[in-house]
C-alpha cells in the first residue's frame, strides 16, 4: 500500500522540487497540492492523505497555523515542515503541534528521501505490529548511534555499495581532499575526468557516511544546484 502525501508550499520552483523528488522514492504518491494554508486545509480535509510536506512561510496562515488546525480538528494526518526559517520558537512549535520531522531549506536530496524513508519504515512498524520494543521506537525516533557513520578512510573504501568502485571513490577523495569551501558535482567531474551524475553518486555516498554535507543553492533563475563541503569531524 502505498503513502498518498499533500505538498503544500507557495513558491511554484520548490513545489516541483518537493514532487520531483517525491517521484523519486518508492512507495510515495502525490496526491495533491496547494500554495497557502487556507486551500491546503480544504484539500487536506478533503483527502485525506497520510502525510502533508508543509511549508512554513506562506501568504495567509502560515504553516504552524496550519498546522494547529489539523491538530485541532482531529485530521488523522501525519506532517513534515520544511522551511527556511531556522528559529527555535518555529521549530519547537512545530514539534509540539506533532511533526514528524523538520528540514531546513536549503536541503538535499539525500536529506529529503531519508526522511521519507524514516517514515515509510515508520508506517510499516505501526502496520505490522501491535506492540513496539524499545529498540523500535529508538528507530523510529532517528535514535542512531553515530558509530553507524564509516569513520575511517579504508572502512569508507571497503564498504561500498554495488555499482560504485573503489579506485573511482579513491580518485573523487583525492579531489575533494584540496577542496576549500563549498564545491559542486560538476566542479569534481572537470578535474576527475568523469560524468557530473556518476560523481554526485559517490559525493552523495560521502554525505551518507557523514563525510560531506550537502545543500541545495538557490539562484536568481533555474534549478537549485546541488553544493556540498566538507564535514570537519573527519580527516580525508
Amino acid at each position: 500500500m502505498g503513502i498518498d502525501v499533500i505538498i503544500v508550499e507557495d513558491d511554484p520552483m520548490v513545489l516541483e522540487l518537493h514532487r520531483q523528488y517525491i517521484n523519486q522514492v518508492k512507495g510515495f504518491k502525490v496526491v495533491g497540492q496547494a500554495a497557502d494554508g487556507k486551500t491546503g486545509f480544504n484539500i487536506i480535509s478533503e483527502l485525506r492523505p497520510q502525510l502533508v510536506i508543509l511549508d512554513v512561510y506562506m501568504p495567509g496562515d502560515n504553516g504552524i497555523d496550519l498546522l494547529r488546525r489539523v491538530r485541532t480538528e482531529g485530521l488523522n494526518t501525519d506532517v513534515i515542515l520544511v522551511t527556511a526559517a531556522h528559529r527555535t520558537e518555529t521549530i519547537q512549535q512545530g514539534m509540539q503541534y506533532g511533526a514528524v520531522d523538520y528540514i531546513i531549506k536549503p536541503f538535499t536530496f539525500q536529506r529529503f528521501k531519508k526522511s521519507l524513508k524514516s517514515y515509510q519504515q515508520y508506517i510499516e512498524q505501526i502496520r505490522n505490529n501491535q506492540q513496539l520494543t524499545q529498540t523500535d521506537i529508538d528507530c523510529l525516533k532517528g535514535v542512531v548511534s553515530t558509530e553507524s557513520h564509516l569513520s575511517s578512510l579504508e572502512e569508507l573504501k571497503n564498504s561500498i555499495p554495488k555499482g560504485l568502485d573503489k579506485a573511482t571513490l579513491e580518485s573523487v577523495l583525492s579531489i575533494v581532499k584540496e577542496q576549500t569551501g563549498y564545491f559542486s558535482a560538476s566542479e569534481i567531474s572537470k578535474l576527475v575526468g568523469i560524468s557530473r551524475v556518476t560523481v554526485r553518486r559517490y559525493l552523495n555516498y560521502l554525505c551518507d557516511n557523514g563525510w560531506l554535507k550537502g545543500i541545495l543553492s538557490y539562484g536568481p533563475v533555474g534549478r537549485p544546484l546541488h553544493k556540498y563541503i566538507k564535514d570537519d569531524s573527519f580527516s580525508f
